[in-house]
């Protein structure tokens, strides 16, 4: 550890013999260090001791605790690693072992080990969320029993009589709690440097829904931000609701004025407010999986946007939901109401699988998207010179090509429910082919009139 090393620096003897507060040096070692030290020909620089570790007062003899540990060498030959937990000995040098013994006293009652347990667990979960890990449930409960056969029987902790039986349960909990801790530190900081944009105009019946399913996800994002392209004080009510009953949620409500369809503009101002680093696009019409903010994040990738898919639901059924039916997976998966039903299957490993990069403008929708923000604010954001149902979205993504970003499709990943409504107006969409036709021939790469209007 640091400390440790720290230490080390401030050493100016020949030999170091590294020792815990809780480990004392017997009899026998005492002579054998002395022996080393004198000699003028050691036959190594670095030496390994054996450890007897006494446990609920007595010697444990198995169980994989009488293990030799890096405790003498000489001055420079051995750095410690920097860990929170079991830190690790570093050396070049050709490594000796030593049979006589450190005595290291460890645990004199059940009340100890468990207090130390619940410190070296959060420190263990410290070091094991630097490297981004997140076991799943089943890993857990298999490490534990994994951690008490081998322990118990394989490494034959059961003749060290009850005590080994104690040792061999409780480092089962040692472990099921450390990565407990992990699996809980994950999810609480995944979704810290998050924003998340929903996109309305007055429809709060599905604004309601989308909001109980974003609450309801397995990460939360740093904060929701809510893109209203003017809807009515239906609409603000039922946000300020939502922002006084999940007080220790961040619920930000983003309104224009209602000027007709100007969806580029009401994403542009939500962005320009959003505080973290990536951002997630939906619309106010999406009910999410509970896994779908994770999955963005988890998928996220420098140099690449990410288009995700979604389930139509019927005209029919979008108003059995609205009216509090739930959804269910396997009853949905054969009900005629839904199309597109694999983008219901959430699997990982097909996701892996089928997940496409590319830089295709096919299947670009802004109802399902995330995007690092420093890329949104390179292109400049949404060109809000499109207004109008359609093509803002693919305008945005060819802009991200040009600058080198692609995008990457998910499968079976990041899954949305699209409620059913009536088809947009589409006046517009001519004029729009058109600003994207010139953008796609003029090899377009920033906006005109997009995000730069809202620093």
């Amino acid at each position: 550890m640091v400390s440790k090393n720290s230490v080390l620096e401030k050493c100016c003897g020949e030999w170091i013999l590294l020792l815990d507060a809780d480990e004392v040096v017997s009899p026998e070692l005492k002579e054998k260090i002395k022996m080393i030290i004198n000699s003028s020909n050691p036959s190594s620089e670095v030496y390994k001791i054996k450890l007897r570790n006494i446990a609920f007062g007595r010697k444990i003899k198995f169980g994989g605790w009488d293990d030799y540990v890096i405790r003498l060498w000489k001055n420079g030959k051995v750095k410690i690693s920097n860990r929170e937990v079991h830190e690790k000995y570093q050396t070049k040098e050709k490594i000796e072992k030593i049979n006589e013994l450190i005595i290291h006293y460890t645990y004199d009652s059940i009340e100890e080990f468990l207090e130390k347990l619940n410190r070296y667990t959060s420190q263990s979960a410290k070091e094991y969320i630097k490297n981004k890990k997140n076991p799943s449930f089943i890993k857990i409960y298999s490490k534990m029993l994994f951690r008490f056969v081998k322990m118990y029987i394989l490494q034959l902790g059961f003749l060290d009589g009850y005590e080994g039986y104690l040792l061999a349960k409780y480092s089962s909990i040692y472990t099921m709690t450390k990565y407990t801790k992990l699996r809980e530190a994950y999810y609480n900081t995944l979704g810290k440097d998050t924003s998340l944009v929903i996109t309305t105009y007055n429809w709060p019946d599905a604004l309601k829904l989308c909001l109980e399913s974003v609450l309801a996800q397995t990460v939360l994002p740093h904060e929701i931000i809510v893109a209203d392209d003017g809807s009515r004080e239906e609409t603000v009510n039922l946000v300020r609701d939502f922002q006084i009953s999940n007080p220790f949620v961040k619920i930000i409500h983003s309104w224009q004025e209602d000027k007709g369809f100007r969806a580029g503009m009401s994403r542009n101002r939500a962005i320009a407010k959003a505080t973290g680093n990536y951002v997630i696009i939906i619309d106010g019409d999406l009910i999410l999986e509970r896994h779908f903010v994770q999955d963005h994040i988890e998928k996220k990738e420098n140099g690449f946007f990410i288009q995700g898919s979604r389930v139509i639901i019927s005209k029919d059924k979008s108003q059995k939901i609205i009216n509090g039916e739930k959804l269910n997976l396997w009853k949905n998966l054969f009900d005629k109401n839904f199309k597109n039903k694999l983008n219901m299957i959430r699997n990982s490993i097909l996701s892996k699988i089928l997940t496409k990069k590319d830089k295709n403008l096919k299947g670009i929708r802004s109802c399902n998207m995330s995007f690092f923000k420093k890329d949104l604010e390179l292109v400049n954001g949404f060109e809000e010179k499109i207004e109008g149902w359609g093509r803002e979205d693919s305008e945005l993504a060819l802009r991200l090509f040009n600058n080198g970003i692609k995008k990457k499709k998910l499968k079976f990943s990041a899954l949305t429910y699209h409620i059913f409504h009536k088809e947009n107006d589409r006046s517009h969409l001519k004029e729009n082919d058109k600003l994207l036709s010139d953008a796609i021939k003029n090899k377009k790469m920033i906006a005109e009139k997009g995000l730069n209007q809202y620093d």
